[in-house]
């Protein structure tokens, strides 16, 4: 029997859309979940032979390598400086396995196989909805506790929101570039913005603003941009009178800019460290000024939690977790890595971005893949401050979404009639309308 790649990677996506609702709401064991960690490392082993393939990609051979240049410096970095073994290794896990993941996929798949898993993601929608219902009518759960197919488990909206930027962001790319119908976009955003509604995610219609602006100016203009304007005005109006009825506290938010103002700043529930002065929390509570700590953190795993295995929960987390800086990922970064680990993080989201940018007139087969990274590396930056969803396991999605740019590079390099031919990108300094080509 044999096994291929791209079967693990569908299986790693379609498992973690499933699992959190069998543990929270079927009863599961948990263990269930570290599944997924098993079948990445599998998958990772089985990409080692293509190391050379990755280090010398002609066009992704700097970022692959600055990628894995701040995995292996970040670890060594805090291994140097005393940091058990055991909680490095768990943040590693916490941290790079989704990024391992997605450079497994950007060597593994074709541009079809993309293709056909990311239509199969987003068809989940169906279960998503149909799981939300039954949590929010039978269950009578609302709020953090609503994650549809992602469980009850307090804090499991932000899986769903993660799920629900991509599917959103991944309707209007394909529908602007003509290949989805207007019913099955909107079938996508309207059930969206119900489940951002009762599930309380304010912040989804924010990702939903950026998606519709970043795709009306990413792509080229045209006759089916147009329809998403237009329909993004009716879903407006749509999507106030759903909100207004399922819960119109968010309405009441989105109506003063105070308000919007003061929810970055707030601090709820089991987190005492708010979004938008994250940054300045921490540096008053733990650094108190220390340069070397605010460029380097406390170390790489020092202040790493788990519930399951007890080599892995540290002294800060016995001490401090219930400030809850382990719910943003941007305090969780800035305590252990510092300025460096967290730009150095952020980096890798920049790059593709830019990536994107240059190089996306290149492709034919599979530019609206490289639209749809472009667009997600723009959401994942801001989900770093909104959420920890980036660092959870929902981040294999964003992941495998974001290894679309280099899988359609690749497949249009090797469709090219010189497969070794790099393709040409765009001059930063020149107009962009002119049309490129691969080398011949």
């Amino acid at each position: 029997m044999v096994i291929r790649q791209k079967n693990l990677i569908a299986f790693q996506l379609y498992y973690l859309m499933l699992v959190e609702f069998f543990i929270d709401v079927l009863h599961f064991p948990e263990v269930l979940r570290y599944v997924l960690d098993v079948n990445a490392i599998f998958l990772a082993i089985l990409a080692l032979p293509k190391i050379q393939i990755i280090l010398k990609d002609k066009v992704f051979k700097y970022f692959n390598s600055y990628v894995i240049l701040y995995m292996v410096s970040i670890v060594l970095f805090s291994l140097a400086r005393s940091t058990p073994a055991g909680r490095v290794l768990w943040a590693a896990r916490n941290n790079y396995l989704y990024i391992i993941f997605f450079i497994c996929c950007a060597y593994t798949l074709k541009t079809e196989d993309f293709s056909k898993i990311l239509k199969n993601v987003a068809r989940f929608q169906v279960i998503n909805f149909a799981c939300a219902l039954f949590e929010y009518f039978v269950l009578k759960t609302s709020g953090d506790n609503l994650g549809g197919m992602f469980g009850t488990q307090s804090g499991c909206n932000g899986y769903l929101n993660n799920y629900l930027f991509i599917i959103s962001a991944w309707a209007v790319v394909m529908f602007a570039q003509k290949r989805l119908r207007l019913s099955y976009l909107m079938w996508i955003l309207v059930s969206s913005v119900t489940l951002a509604a009762v599930a309380e995610l304010k912040f989804y219609y924010v990702e939903l603003a950026l998606i519709i602006v970043s795709s009306i100016v990413l792509s080229r203009v045209s006759l089916n941009n147009g329809f998403i304007l237009l329909s993004a005005i009716i879903l407006f109006f749509v999507a106030v009178q759903i909100v207004g009825r399922i819960n119109p506290e968010i309405v009441k938010f989105f109506s003063n800019i105070d308000n919007v103002t003061s929810y970055s700043r707030e601090t709820y529930g089991n987190t005492a460290i708010s979004r938008g002065t994250a940054l300045a929390q921490i540096n008053d509570y733990f650094f108190h000024g220390d340069k070397f700590r605010n460029l380097f953190g406390l170390g790489f795993g020092y202040c790493e939690e788990s519930k399951s295995f007890a080599w892995a929960n540290s002294n800060f987390a016995l001490r401090y977790s219930y400030l809850g800086y382990r719910n943003l990922s941007v305090s969780m970064l800035f305590l252990e890595t510092g300025y460096t680990g967290l730009v150095g993080f952020v980096a890798i989201f920049v790059f593709l971005f830019i990536y994107a940018q240059m190089y996306k007139d290149s492709v034919e087969k599979g530019r609206q893949y490289v639209y749809l990274a472009q667009i997600v590396s723009v959401l994942a930056i801001a989900n770093i401050w909104y959420n920890s969803c980036i660092r959870r396991e929902s981040a294999y999605l964003t992941f495998f979404v974001l290894a679309g740019l280099i899988i359609a590079l690749r497949n249009a390099q090797s469709d090219a009639p010189d497969a070794d031919a790099t393709p040409k990108r765009m001059s930063i300094k020149r107009h962009r309308k002119r049309r490129i080509k691969f080398v011949r």
